[in-house]
């Protein structure tokens, strides 16, 4: 009995189910019998508005002004302003679009909203703004929405149909670059009472600017680019900069020399750019679109006031573009261009007369926080000697020590390297004034460039000794600590 219900259930079910089905099919043929007369409003408005699509300026035309814009734009005032975008007409749609706004704006009084967005999604707020946008030759499009607003033969309103169109500016190549990246050096340290005369130079600049496809735009052989470089100094950044800005390069000191011991002079470089040369292009939309169009100098983002580190300026002529940056030389002291530097190769082992050697900065002044300790070997690239005939050899850049403190050799001599290794297990600890340092030695038993600072610990898992008798801790790979002062193992 069960059974049975269920099935009549289902069977019922299954009726129900077919039922419906064949209503919908008397109602389809229904709807499509209506839908057979078109409506004469909507044909004429879908001609109309079938005009518009994306369109392109041509290039040497220029937008005509817009003045109505928003909502509920009649439809002879939208045909007025924007009918100069139409780059087709569909059979017959010309002739339709005029008689269908003639006719009191047709379709029952059709009415437009309009909207727009630029290319990089900014709104468009107004008809003075559209038409700004649209006649700047720096922008690249802007998207026009417009939806259409009518009604039907019988007076109803019909479905509102949207148009979305792009207007782009032709002018606007597309070759244009988007970004460029300045460089430059900024300062540089001279010796007191060098001469001036190769900073006078045009060569003598490395200005550099790259655009966003890595093609260099300043290569001082371009017909669209000018340099100019100061031929005079300036003895303060504030009249550099007021210079600077005005596009000049006059200073108000000629030196022959930097004859101005521990000061700084200034100088300013300027390019100029022709009108329509990229770069002057790039400088004019990045003005005015920062947000498409990049700039750095020496990869900070000018801001163009007083304290930019970039000191990059701009500004513009009636011939194009022009850029300056001021450069500025830093001079060293008496004392430091006092000595005559040569290069050297080799290495200084200090001597045993005393626990410490002190080490001279660039201007023969004693450096208070580093020393280097007895008997410890360190590489030296160059050597310097004064007018007295004083000698001192480089260890470091900017760390001197005086040749009587050391004994020189320039690393032809042969070795038999570490031996003797034997496995251990402990820790070195280095214990010296602050400042010091202890020299590493390779297997070959040559001093390492690297160097371990005091009052630190090393595990240590070999012993060495080298052909002097001399102790030796391997603290990593490849790298010995020498036993003696201030080195503890346990």
């Amino acid at each position: 009995m069960k059974k049975s219900i269920k099935y009549a259930g289902i069977a019922a079910a299954t009726l129900l189910a077919v039922a419906p089905v064949a209503a919908p099919v008397l109602s389809s043929v229904s709807s499509t019998t209506v839908q057979a007369a078109t409506d004469a409003n909507t044909s004429a408005m879908t001609d109309f508005t079938n005009q518009y699509t994306d369109y392109t300026i041509p290039a040497g035309t220029t937008a005509g002004a817009i003045t109505h814009f928003g909502k509920n734009v009649s439809l002879s005032d939208f045909n007025t302003d924007y009918a100069q975008f139409v780059k087709y007409n569909l059979t017959n749609a010309a002739e339709k679009a005029t008689a269908l706004s003639a006719t009191t704006d047709g379709a029952a009084a059709a009415t437009v909203n309009v909207s727009a967005v630029t290319g990089n999604g900014t709104t468009v707020n107004s008809a003075a703004e559209l038409t700004q946008y649209l006649t700047d030759n720096t922008t690249k499009s802007v998207k026009v929405t417009a939806v259409f607003n009518y009604k039907d033969v019988d007076g109803n309103n019909a479905a509102a149909i949207t148009k979305t169109f792009t207007i782009t500016k032709a002018s606007v190549a597309s070759t244009d670059i988007n970004s460029a990246a300045v460089s430059y050096t900024k300062s540089a340290n001279v010796e007191y009472g060098s001469s001036t005369a190769d900073y006078k130079l045009v060569d003598s600049t490395d200005v550099s600017v790259k655009d966003n496809n890595g093609n260099e735009l300043v290569n001082g052989k371009a017909a669209d680019l000018t340099k100019t470089v100061g031929q005079q100094f300036f003895t303060s950044y504030n009249d550099a900069y007021a210079a600077a800005t005005a596009g000049t390069v006059a200073g108000n000191n000629t030196p022959s020399t930097f004859e101005k011991a521990n000061t700084t002079y200034y100088q300013v470089i300027k390019l100029s750019f022709a009108k329509d040369s990229a770069f002057a292009n790039l400088l004019t939309n990045h003005a005015t679109d920062a947000s498409n169009y990049g700039l750095t100098v020496n990869g900070t983002t000018p801001n163009g006031n007083f304290n930019d580190p970039t000191t990059f300026q701009t500004g513009t002529t009636a011939d194009g573009k022009f850029v300056t940056v001021i450069r500025s030389f830093n001079v060293g002291s008496k004392e430091a261009a006092s000595w005559t530097v040569s290069d050297v190769k080799g290495i200084v082992t200090t001597k045993n007369d005393t626990d410490s050697y002190t080490l001279k900065n660039e201007d023969n002044v004693t450096i208070t926080n580093r020393a280097l300790g007895k008997n410890t070997a360190w590489k030296t690239d160059q050597k310097r000697v004064d007018q007295k005939g004083n000698v001192q050899y480089r260890v470091a850049t900017g760390e001197w020590i005086n040749a009587d403190d050391v004994t020189f050799s320039d690393g032809t001599a042969t070795t038999d390297g570490l031996t003797d290794i034997k496995d251990a297990s402990g820790v070195a600890t280095l214990n010296k004034p602050a400042g010091y340092v202890f020299s590493l030695f390779g297997d070959n038993g040559k001093v390492l460039s690297r160097a371990l600072a005091t009052n630190s610990a090393w595990q240590v898992d070999r012993t060495a000794k080298d052909s002097d008798g001399n102790t030796y801790y391997r603290v990593a790979t490849g790298e010995w600590l020498q036993a003696g002062d201030g080195v503890s193992f346990k």
